[in-house]
């Protein structure tokens, strides 16, 4: 049984967003390592950048590692070069054909990726991020914060690579998943989660007790 104090922790967080994300479960696990996003190169493919992310993190011993959205891919690509312990999705999937029919649809589109304004939608999006919106949009407001602080770039990258995701992986390590029951982004119906919660899809943040709760009890079991 792991010490949920002192077990290695990786969690990277959604779309090209920044470590806030995980704020309530930095507080709860003080050993948690939020990655920072590397700044992709135009070569880079979403294996090439996760392995990386494992070589960082090469040094230590049976790490737990996991993620929010597009973040949960990521620690599922890196684990194939970390070989991690257990994997933590928060509000991600398995594979790609647990991806929305929205979003598989689109993939065609992924050549388009480079045009979207991404700046302008941010400076749009900005009065969502306030105090007033969170408390009536909490879920909205959330995805807002997350969208508006992401660089563009890494925002475009990632988005790209999302509609390229199309190989399922195949792991030896366990998988462990949370997801919100009102999530609009990567619906609950297409995947088939640990436990469900009440909240959209930043739970890290809305349902952040739930999570923790939901880490805690992961890190035991690994």
């Amino acid at each position: 049984m792991a010490d949920p104090e002192t077990t290695p922790l990786i969690l990277f967080s959604g779309l090209a967003a920044d470590s806030t994300i995980f704020a309530p479960q930095k507080a709860e696990f003080p050993q948690l390592i939020v990655p920072s996003w590397r700044t992709p190169t135009r070569s880079d493919t979403l294996d090439s950048y996760a392995r990386r992310f494992a070589e960082e993190f090469e040094h230590l011993e049976n790490p737990v590692i996991g993620g929010a959205s597009f973040g949960g891919i990521v620690a599922l690509h890196v684990a194939q070069y970390l070989h991690p312990s257990l994997i933590i999705l928060i509000g991600s999937v398995r594979s790609p054909q647990e991806l929305s029919p929205w979003i598989r649809g689109a993939r065609l589109l992924h050549h388009l990726v480079p045009l979207i304004p991404v700046k302008l939608l941010q400076i749009c999006a900005m009065p969502l991020t306030f105090q007033c919106s969170h408390k009536r949009w909490p879920h909205l407001s959330g995805l807002a914060r997350q969208f508006v602080y992401s660089d563009p770039s890494t925002l475009r990258w990632s988005l790209a690579q999302l509609l390229r995701w199309r190989q399922p992986m195949e792991l030896a390590c366990p998988i462990r998943q949370i997801h919100g029951q009102q999530d609009r982004i990567l619906p609950v119906r297409f995947t088939s989660p640990d436990v469900t919660v009440q909240g959209g899809h930043v739970i890290s943040l809305i349902n952040s007790s739930d999570v923790n709760r939901f880490i805690r009890n992961s890190l035991l079991m690994s």
